[in-house]
């Protein structure tokens, strides 16, 4: 490597502009150490700095206020590194586009832009019925890679409602299917996020008693689940065994209650029942040990919590907004087998939960032990039908205690420690 390619290498590494050329001296010679000692030194170094000139990688003093006369051939103090230059932007030529994009002609498009309606605009040209096929066909086809047109639903032509994937790109989102499994005739399906709670619950309802009471059970969280829920229609019209119910359990936290209400509006928009939040499982999980989380934001903690029910979410809410979640592991096997029982009905149990007026439902919204609960289904169901049933044995202080509204202040006030019990 030659002397210039050395300075020039150090050069580009250097993060000012200006630097003092005994630096880019102090590099050469590491490079070759017998030349500190020699007579060609100055001369090899000066040979240097004007080759970087001429390559257009550095600038030479001007002024002999920036050289160093003090042998010859003079050297410069300092070199200043050149600016790569700017590549022009350069305006796509003008083209006509079909009357299906006819909007793009009064707009400013960059050349991203073009570069993605050019082969859209040929193929509604070409092929103006062209069958609709999955997105990634069409990727391929248009723009040979599958994946090109991957997150096109965030391009901001289509987020403002300017191009049309199926109508323009002729084309079809193919999300993965929802993994979903049909336990039971019941026109409902309970989605649940964790797979130790799907576990769990798969487990309890495959053997539950009455098998007429059971329905489907799906598994998906975050945004695999926002995009593959509309996949679950396909499946129930296969198997002839449609919902009228969807019923979802995630953990109580922002990110498990945001998947739930984005979720929610995707199956809407795919024909599908809403979500509706697992109340029964929900006042359960209440009950468990709480964990520590970076608190939420007052405005972020009630957004999040809308989905719950009103006699729910203020606890759930001012939960987030303490620093504490709940993860659906804090209500482990043998409590989902406690808290669902055979003698009421399945969907009243995880759909309603306890009630928030009752005997043990308060009005004020408390929330219960799972003993509790299942007592209060118990009269619901026996005020129903007519049936005195027994209530469930177990001591309600076996659970650890609920977080209940009324022991908690308004969100956004601080939490007061509870007062020791008296001895």
């Amino acid at each position: 490597m030659s002397a210039a390619d050395r300075m020039a290498a150090h050069l580009a590494r250097q993060p000012r502009q200006r630097v003092d050329f005994d630096v880019l001296a102090g590099a050469v010679e590491a490079g070759d150490s017998s030349l500190a000692a020699s007579p060609r030194r100055r001369r090899v170094l000066a040979e240097a700095a004007h080759v970087l000139q001429r390559r257009g990688l550095a600038q030479l003093p001007r002024g002999s206020a920036g050289w160093d006369y003090s042998a010859h051939p003079p050297l410069p103090r300092w070199v200043k590194r050149s600016q790569p230059a700017r590549a022009s932007r350069t305006r796509p030529a003008p083209r006509a586009f079909v009357e299906e994009l006819s909007f793009a002609t009064g707009l400013n498009l960059s050349a991203a832009d073009h570069a993605l309606l050019g082969p859209v605009n040929a193929l509604l040209r070409d092929e103006p019925d062209a069958e609709i096929v999955p997105l990634a066909d069409r990727s391929y086809q248009l723009y040979g890679d599958e994946k090109h047109l991957k997150d096109i639903d965030r391009h901001h032509l289509v987020a403002k409602g300017l191009l049309d994937v199926t109508a323009h790109l002729r084309a079809r989102p193919t999300p993965a299917p929802l993994a979903m499994f049909e336990l039971g005739p019941a026109p409902w399906m309970l989605l649940v996020e964790n797979t130790a709670a799907f576990t769990s619950l798969r487990e309890i309802l495959g053997t539950w008693p009455d098998r007429g009471q059971v329905g489907w059970l799906g598994f998906g969280s975050g945004n695999q689940l926002v995009a593959s829920i509309p996949t679950a229609l396909t499946s129930f019209r296969e198997r002839d065994h449609p919902v009228d119910t969807l019923l979802m359990y995630a953990d109580l936290d922002l990110d498990g209650l945001r998947c739930a209400q984005q979720a929610s509006h995707r199956a809407q928009a795919a024909g599908l029942p809403p979500l509706l939040p697992a109340v029964g499982l929900y006042q359960a999980l209440l009950c468990g040990r709480p964990r520590s989380h970076p608190p939420a934001a007052a405005s972020d903690a009630l957004t999040a919590t809308a989905w719950l029910p009103p006699h729910i979410a203020p606890s759930v809410a001012q939960l987030l907004a303490d620093g504490l979640v709940l993860r659906q592991e804090a209500l482990p096997l043998p409590r989902l087998r406690a808290l669902l029982t055979p003698t009421v009905p399945l969907l009243l149990q995880l759909r309603d939960g306890a009630l928030p007026t009752g005997p043990v439902g308060q009005a004020d919204g408390g929330l219960h032990s799972p003993e509790e609960l299942s007592a209060a289904r118990l009269h619901e169901a026996s005020g129903r039908t007519g049936v005195v049933q027994a209530e469930p044995s177990g001591r309600a202080d076996q659970w650890p205690g609920c977080a209940s509204p009324q022991s908690r202040p308004p969100l956004g006030q601080p939490s007061r420690p509870a007062p020791s019990p008296a001895p």
